[in-house]
């Protein structure tokens, strides 16, 4: 069986690619990434093949926009973009601004790739910028990616990485207001997001993994000078994760630690919020960041950016992260189709 590197590549893996919010930069990144895609996989967009035609005509020409009904149909050769066509994009739709027509197409694009990847027809998912706003009105009144992708694939316990480079972030919290952030962090909850962290590094191969905990206050708190978020709520997490022999320390104020996180040989970083988390990794690989779902019965993997309205139509967009995203999913499913 002929191979590159260490990949099998007739064996390589299938990967749904949803199209996102229409209104968005996501069209426009698919059809420029895949222009020239990763070798490491194959790829079919979970979309509408007439309004990534439009796109393609724009921003990639030399792109053959093949819609087709069932994956069988699909032809996994150079220059041909694979779309699993639901027909769900008005044609007058205002790209730029959020709808809830775009909401409701950025739904089904994930309800059927998550579809496609229980049943076992694709190898992994990753998915292009959706819109919160657009989605509630739709009627779907979920947080994000992350709460939607637990809810269809039934499972409780999730949780969001971030990963650029050799920086690996989990959030505590999501897309919450900061004044909840308090009440929403818990024993359990901060418990429960470590033990994912160290079951998903686990099974991607890490032998041993090092986990590192923020503090939510400035100095972790000094003792509870600046709150007892850290003594109450933190420290009994990490101390009940010890117990069960992971390997994780902290707290430690997320200006210090990320201000040197390179010199240390943490394997990955729970922090406390969104941005505590996002910032640094941004800062880091902008535009190469590449978020994961923890937790979930299948691979999904996305772009470290949201829909960007401010510059959709405007043939800017950079399809890196997406590139990022694609290489990273065939990777994670890749150990499974070897080990087949």
């Amino acid at each position: 069986m002929r191979t590159k590197g260490n990949l099998i590549v007739e064996n390589r893996p299938l990967i749904a690619i949803t199209m996102g919010d229409p209104s968005g930069i996501g069209p426009e990144i698919i059809v420029k990434g895949l222009t020239t895609p990763p070798d490491v996989c194959r790829t079919v967009v979970i979309g509408d093949a007439a309004w990534l035609q439009q796109h393609a005509s724009q921003w990639a020409p030399q792109i053959s926009i093949r819609p087709i009904k069932d994956l069988s149909e699909a032809r996994h050769e150079p220059g041909i973009l694979n779309v699993l066509d639901l027909h769900n994009v008005p044609e007058n739709l205002h790209v730029g601004r959020a709808t809830s027509e775009g909401g409701k197409a950025a739904v089904e694009y994930i309800r059927k790739a998550v579809e496609l990847a229980t049943a076992h027809q694709v190898h992994a998912i990753t998915t292009a910028p959706i819109n919160k706003e657009a989605m509630h009105l739709a009627g779907f009144k979920y947080p994000g990616h992350t709460e939607m992708l637990a809810d269809f694939t039934r499972t409780p316990e999730v949780a969001l990485m971030l990963a650029g480079g050799s920086l690996r972030v989990v959030l505590t919290t999501t897309h919450v207001p900061l004044s909840e952030v308090r009440n929403l962090l818990t024993r359990d909850r901060i418990l429960k997001t470590i033990r994912l962290t160290h079951q998903w590094l686990t099974q991607v191969g890490v032998e041993h993994p090092r986990l590192v905990v923020t503090g939510l206050n400035p100095h972790s708190g000094d003792g509870g000078i600046f709150g007892d978020e850290e003594i109450e709520t933190i420290i009994p997490a990490i101390e009940a994760a010890q117990k069960e022999n992971i390997e994780v320390a902290g707290p430690f104020s997320a200006d210090a630690l990320f201000g040197r996180i390179h010199e240390a040989s943490y394997d990955a970083v729970i922090t406390m919020y969104h941005d505590q988390g996002m910032i640094p990794v941004k800062m880091a690989s902008m535009d190469r960041a590449v978020n994961i779902t923890l937790g979930l019965p299948i691979i999904r993997t996305s772009v470290d950016h949201g829909t960007a309205f401010d510059i959709a139509g405007q043939g800017i967009a950079k399809p890196d992260s997406l590139l990022e995203a694609l290489k990273v999913a065939a990777t994670l499913a890749q150990s499974s189709l070897v080990s087949q």
